[in-house]
């Protein structure tokens, strides 16, 4: 009987794993779609416009941040492009780089990037 209820309890948890899972569907192409990046810790806006064609925004958050930011960008469009080579049009919030800053700095924009894939030659 213990046997019994620990199988059908492993199988309502697999079906409920499986079902949680396949239940993503990605939002149609030109709506944005807010998300996480949990390994670079950034929140970011996407949408998608076709499969060659994405804009990003990430959200600025600190000036000590933007590095995570610019390596997360590169390696999202990487993904994003499967295969493809991403070209990026950078758009606005790049933030200059002082070694020591002798002023607060000011609010930075977020950074806000086109990504287009392009073929490889």
């Amino acid at each position: 009987m213990i046997k019994q209820v620990r199988c059908t309890l492993s199988v309502v948890a697999l079906t409920l794993l499986a079902s949680a899972c396949s239940s993503y569907t990605p939002p149609p192409n030109g709506v944005v779609e807010k998300l996480y990046d949990f390994d670079h810790k950034v929140h970011y806006e996407q949408i998608k416009y076709n499969d060659d064609h994405y804009y990003l925004q990430l959200k600025s958050d600190s000036y000590q941040h933007f590095l995570q930011q610019s390596v997360f960008l590169l390696r999202h469009s990487q993904r994003l492009c499967q295969g493809s080579l991403p070209q990026l049009v950078l758009i606005a919030g790049v933030q200059s780089f002082d070694r020591l800053p002798t002023y607060p700095r000011p609010y930075e924009p977020d950074l806000q990037v086109e990504v287009r894939c392009v073929q490889k030659p």
